[in-house]
């Protein structure tokens, strides 16, 4: 599968997205160790997972992981809202991106997911080697019943997909995922895209910088859940962003794209990843947005990151 990159077209109006699913969003999230930070989830959630030095070094991902090459991790911003890659002025490329059919199938599964990564990549990419970062692209694993170096795979009352920043991989189950996304490709897209703006977060020191942040802070204690949704609201900002880049290109037609931003409506109020409304709202800004420095979620009101 191949991506080309030109430049992005205006966006048009929106269109609503018929699917429906109920659920309610829960990050996996820990610094000292892995945590759940909110209640019991009945439907797909999205998440990152931060290990501790312990859990990087005590755990190893099962064989069947496409994981990347190792990189250099990159040097953690003092801010996490004043990096070079929130800077006016830089913006995602139009992508044109080839993507196979879907089907529930392990094998066709991992090919349409490895397609849009590297679509993913594609996006993403210059923009973060032009502002300083070092890429290194996200692995993939499918399985069910893998382990990452964040910890065992989470129950799936607690997570159906979730990037753990030790291996850099984004763990999509694909039984969960069908039992809880059918074989919709925007809602498939946007939760992958989703996944790949904690990628894009952790490769531009913004993870390392709300780790920090975190530090001393009571697991579940208010201000660790504000953190914890500036995190992912950010990554609902970003996936919107790539959605806008793919929109209208390739075999991702305008509306696919428009409803993949639309699936973000599928959710309820969140202490980890907000209210329904700032979660749409969010999603829609990056889409409607033209680079990064819209999805600023670390400056913003407190009411826009409830």
């Amino acid at each position: 599968m191949t991506c080309t990159v030109d430049r992005i077209d205006d966006v048009r109006p929106a269109r609503n997205n018929p699917f429906a699913v109920l659920g309610v969003l829960v990050l996996v999230l820990g610094v000292v160790g892995v945590v759940a930070l909110a209640g019991r989830a009945a439907a797909p959630v999205k998440g990152v997972a931060l290990p501790s030095p312990d859990a990087v070094h005590g755990l190893v991902a099962t064989p069947s992981v496409e994981s990347p090459p190792r990189a250099p991790a990159n040097e953690p911003a003092a801010d996490p809202g004043a990096g070079p890659l929130l800077g006016e002025g830089v913006t995602l490329p139009g992508v044109t991106c080839d993507l196979p059919g879907l089907d529930g199938s392990p094998e066709r599964l991992r090919t349409f997911y490895s397609a849009a990564l590297t679509c993913l990549d594609a996006a993403w990419e210059p923009v973060l080697t032009g502002t300083g970062s070092r890429f290194a692209e996200a692995g993939l694993e499918i399985a069910s019943d893998a382990s990452s170096r964040c910890g065992a795979m989470p129950g799936e009352d607690e997570a159906t997909a979730f990037y753990c920043g030790a291996d850099g991989i984004i763990y999509m189950p694909r039984e969960r995922l069908i039992e809880y996304l059918g074989l919709y490709r925007p809602a498939h897209l946007a939760v992958l895209a989703h996944e790949y703006g904690h990628h894009v977060q952790k490769l531009s020191g913004t993870l390392a910088a709300m780790a920090e942040l975190m530090a001393g802070l009571d697991p579940g204690s208010p201000g660790e859940l504000e953190l914890t949704r500036r995190t992912e609201l950010q990554a609902n900002c970003f996936a919107g962003l790539f959605l806008a880049a793919v929109a209208g290109r390739g075999e991702i037609s305008w509306e696919e794209a428009r409803s993949g931003v639309g699936d973000f409506a599928n959710s309820i109020d969140s202490d980890t990843h907000g209210t329904l409304e700032n979660q749409v709202r969010w999603a829609e800004t990056g889409f409607a947005a033209d680079g990064p420095s819209a999805c600023n979620t670390w400056t913003a009101p407190a009411a826009e990151v409830a």
